[in-house]
């Protein structure tokens, strides 16, 4: 009836199909009623051997190559340094050159091997060198930033694009390892207000990833052990809605122990009645995510005259104090302490690359303590004492002078 129409209210279509299934409809009660018969009509039709589309499932927007490419590098532009802006770009504009297929979800397995494959022989675009092809190196770096890109933009897990790592040869970081100096961090915080200070000092101490922090609940917060946890979760509301999930990177779940001082800050945090209704730790106004950290992050940091924030640069400076020696200011970790503390899995390169950094640390240190040592010893000073003798004898002389010792 007309005065139904326009009910409102939570529909749900309820059939058998194998198993009894439900799904429900978003609209009014109208909205309900014409999907109910669409899929009543898809169900007869497939009782009668004929395959149609399923009315209740949309049709997924495909993604081109190209739009996927610049939405890629516009979100490396903010959030990462130029370097590696410069590495995808090259690898995702050769590929873009190279393809001849238009969407993304048609980049399966053997089309990115190709790629490579064909990388190792003409992907040297410096015309002037005698080798057309990249090494192989280089062509697996290539061919996994364009994994990336699909993994990212089709929204599959880690580990799910169309290459898997161990397809791929080990991917050594190239150059040295970029870590902000003791002023470059000194200045980041103390341009924060109070509660950036905690955020943020929430963020480097445990060398957390971003969404290891954004997602951090108070039942991840170990008072009595002194840590802070990572974890994998999924959270609804009380009608079953997703509220937000959090997927940790591989291998990532892990305890890490913080100083005493920042975990006063939290729970103080925590329990103040200011505190929005919220599993969440640092959250919005609303008890939601505040997945617009970075942009907060950024602005403190061109503040400190740091230029932009990078949060790899922010973790490495991190690690390294970790692995520094005690007698060069660090804590003097070892190296699978440190790997554990960071959630690198054991087939992560990253970590030589600060063992490499601490290394030449220790070199320099120590070349300038034996120059120390070998430099003569510079003759102390001696100030002159001076004293006057008198001789009471009328025929003897005065003599001034030094007495001897």
């Amino acid at each position: 009836m007309p005065s139904e129409a326009d009910r409102k209210g939570k529909f749900y279509l309820v059939w058998t199909e194998g198993k009894k299934r439900e799904q429900r409809v978003k609209g009014n009660f109208e909205a309900a009623v014409k999907a109910a018969r669409a899929k009543e009509r898809h169900l007869e039709d497939a009782a009668d051997g004929f395959e149609r589309p399923d009315p209740l499932k949309k049709k997924a927007e495909r993604i081109t190559i190209a739009d996927a490419i610049e939405r890629r590098l516009h979100s490396i532009e903010v959030t990462f340094e130029r370097d590696t802006l410069k590495s995808h770009r090259q690898a995702l504009r050769q590929f873009e050159k190279w393809t001849s297929r238009h969407f993304v979800d048609e980049i399966d397995h053997d089309h990115l091997m190709e790629f490579r494959n064909w990388l190792m022989k003409h992907g040297n675009e410096h015309r002037f060198l005698k080798n057309p092809g990249n090494d192989k190196r280089t062509a697996d770096r290539k061919a996994s930033h364009v994994n990336q890109l699909v993994r990212i933009t089709l929204g599959l897990p880690d580990g799910k694009g169309p290459i898997k790592k161990s397809e791929l040869g080990k991917i050594r970081r190239i150059g040295s390892v970029k870590i902000y100096s003791k002023a470059q961090k000194e200045s980041f915080f103390d341009n924060c207000a109070p509660y950036e200070e905690l955020r943020f000092r929430a963020l480097y101490e445990p060398a957390f990833r971003k969404k290891e922090l954004v997602y951090l609940e108070k039942d991840d917060v170990l008072r009595d052990r002194q840590m802070l946890r990572v974890q994998s979760k999924n959270r609804y509301d009380e009608n079953g809605n997703l509220l937000y999930k959090f997927k940790a990177k591989a291998n990532s779940e892990r305890e890490v122990p913080i100083s005493k001082e920042l975990m006063e800050g939290i729970v103080a945090h925590m329990n103040d009645s200011a505190h929005p209704k919220s599993r969440l730790v640092f959250c919005t106004s609303t008890g939601r995510p505040d997945t617009h950290l970075w942009d907060k992050i950024q602005v403190i940091a061109k503040r400190a005259g740091m230029g932009g924030f990078d949060l790899k640069t922010f973790r490495a400076t991190r690690a390294t104090e970790w692995l520094r020696p005690k007698w060069l200011g660090g804590y003097g970790y070892d190296v699978p302490t440190v790997r554990n503390l960071l959630g690198h899995d054991e087939e992560s390169e990253s970590i030589w690359s600060y063992v490499s950094s601490i290394e030449k640390e220790v070199l320099i240190a120590e070349m300038n303590k034996k120059e120390e040592m070998e430099q003569p010893a510079k003759p102390k000073l001696v100030t002159p004492k001076t004293a006057k003798v008198i001789v009471n004898n009328p025929g003897s002389v005065t003599v001034t002078g030094t007495p001897a010792l």
